[in-house]
């Protein structure tokens, strides 16, 4: 009876291939003892466990296919099938691999950037192999300010959605402050005000930007015409819109438009024709 077990060849294979997983095992646990009982530090005992694990099932595996391979061709196959399942498996981490060397090459963003991926708004703080970490900031109409959150989202992203980057070629955003005002306000001066006051925070800018936009065409089909500041007039069902149209830097955005606000309201309190709904 024993004669005809160890002449079944497959039965011979289970059994040895039960038995070193059982030692793998046994193996992980008392090693996982060792390292509670000499490493201290969570994070470092958390990560050296994993290593070792990863690494004694990885050696196991290889030692269990060389068993059931009983020639080259069977072992080419067997590889084949293992190559596959790990591509397939592990897809999401080749990918992110992918977009990283893109990062590195083609710099669609960098560290500093402020970028905005699938309405995840930031600042890169770090660009890792297979993610990217940042930190968050609100939306522009809450004045884009940091929220004090890190936020890890995968390289692959860059495939998945489209990027907005505040860094890269145009250095200034056009941003815009809406002014209501009675119908029978006086729209004319209160026009001339607003654009004295978005001169005097901005205009500044327009020979740097125009200086920006020249070196950024070269990479760019950038074809701005006009950006110096300035206010436009439309009549609503009820009340006079003054927009102010300016450029500013990405990160003074709510800086500035704190400004010129404080500056309306202290230039529009001298003028009683001119009142804002």
């Amino acid at each position: 009876m024993f004669a005809k077990i160890f002449e079944n060849v497959v039965l011979i294979k289970l059994v040895v291939s039960f038995g070193l997983l059982l030692i793998n095992f046994i193996l992980s646990q008392l090693m996982t003892r060792i390292l509670f009982k000499t490493i201290k530090n969570n994070s470092v005992y958390y990560t050296t466990r994993k290593r070792i694990y990863y690494f004694n099932t990885t050696i196991m595996l290889i030692i269990i296919l060389l068993i059931w391979s009983g020639s080259k061709q069977d072992l080419a196959t067997y590889v084949g099938f293992i190559s596959a399942g790990i591509a397939i498996s592990l897809r999401e981490l080749f990918t992110n691999m992918a977009a990283w060397l893109i990062l590195v090459f083609q710099k669609t963003y960098e560290v500093g950037d402020r970028i905005d991926v699938n309405g995840i708004i930031g600042d890169v703080i770090d660009i890792k192999v297979f993610q990217t970490v940042m930190m968050e900031v609100t939306r522009s109409e809450k004045g884009q300010q940091s929220t004090g959150r890190i936020i890890h989202i995968p390289n692959n992203f860059l495939f998945l959605h489209g990027i907005n980057n505040s860094n890269k070629g145009f250095d200034y955003l056009w941003n815009e402050i809406e002014v209501r005002l009675t119908l029978d306000s006086d729209w004319s001066e209160a026009k001339k005000q607003l654009e004295s006051i978005i001169n005097h925070h901005t205009l500044h800018l327009t020979k740097e930007a125009e200086e920006n936009v020249t070196a950024a065409s070269k990479r760019y089909m950038l074809h701005y015409q006009n950006l110096t500041p300035i206010v436009y007039v439309k009549v609503y069902d009820g009340y006079i819109l003054l927009t102010m149209r300016y450029l500013c830097e990405p990160r003074q955005a709510r800086m500035t438009e704190n400004l010129i606000w404080q500056e309306i309201l202290e230039v529009f309190s001298q003028y009683e024709r001119i009142q804002m709904m």
